[in-house]
């Protein structure tokens, strides 16, 4: 894979985690799982797509802090 396919193909892959990450935060706001398990749940996940290789782990740590920075747990 050259290196211009690689790194377009790891943006799509950070991009989609950072949607998938929105949606776990927006299901933690509901009760539906806890904080921590919806953000552990998201690092695994770019942990085994490559992710964490490609990009590197402080810009899927990052990625993660802005999706889940919002998320409010239930009262």
């Amino acid at each position: 894979m050259s290196a211009r396919i690689a790194q377009s193909h790891a943006s799509c892959q950070l991009e989609l985690l950072a949607l998938r990450s929105l949606e776990l935060a927006d299901r933690v706001a509901t009760g539906e799982i806890a904080f921590l398990d919806a953000v552990d749940l998201a690092y695994e996940a770019a942990l085994w797509a490559g992710l964490v290789e490609a990009v590197g782990d402080d810009i899927v740590q990052a990625t993660l802090a802005a999706a889940f920075a919002n998320a409010k747990r239930p009262a």
